[in-house]
């Protein structure tokens, strides 16, 4: 009886720390300078608080140069963007670049409904720039996968062309696994 008295008693400690600790986390996110916390579905790990910033389309090329010399595992900048004809944060379309296997790729992620509802406009774009998207799966999240010579420049062509947004506009940005702004 003293046995499965003391289980319940320590199963009930470690929930009351584990709640504390997610409410502790949550409000400091709150009220911190981070605006995104992140962590890799499916596995445990600590999370990651992230913050987000600006960057034009003029500077993509700058971005992905920054990228490439990071050195962390997980490198990516996601960047936001609404359009005239829907303005709402929640209509934003988020277009990312990554670092995966080593190449530098633009990916369409299809966790947004905007990105979801956008799919085979993307689709139709980047076919008409002679390049095929590949469907992939990380995270238990899918997305597709561009691959090409010059990532900077098909990123910023789906910002201006597709989207019709002009390169000198503000984007939001959130990045991780390598430095931004550069001095």
């Amino acid at each position: 009886m003293i046995g499965s008295q003391w289980k319940r008693r320590a199963i009930l400690t470690i929930a009351a720390i584990v709640i504390v600790l997610i409410a502790a986390a949550g409000f400091a996110l709150v009220n911190s300078k981070f605006d995104y916390i992140a962590w890799n579905r499916g596995k445990l790990g600590a999370p990651r608080l992230l913050k987000q910033a600006a960057v034009q389309t003029n500077q993509i090329p700058e971005l992905l140069a920054a990228m490439s010399r990071g050195s962390a595992s997980v490198r990516y900048a996601a960047l936001m963007l609404g359009t005239p004809d829907r303005p709402s944060d929640d209509d934003a379309v988020a277009l990312q670049m990554s670092f995966e296997n080593g190449k530098a790729g633009f990916d369409w992620v299809l966790l947004s409904p905007r990105n979801m509802e956008d799919e085979a406009k993307f689709k139709e774009f980047a076919r008409a720039q002679g390049l095929e998207p590949v469907a992939h799966r990380q995270n238990d999240v899918s997305y597709l996968r561009v691959e090409c010579a010059d990532v900077a420049k098909f990123t910023a062509r789906v910002v201006t062309e597709m989207y019709q947004r002009p390169a000198d506009d503000p984007l939001g940005l959130v990045y991780e696994g390598f430095s931004w702004p550069q001095s």
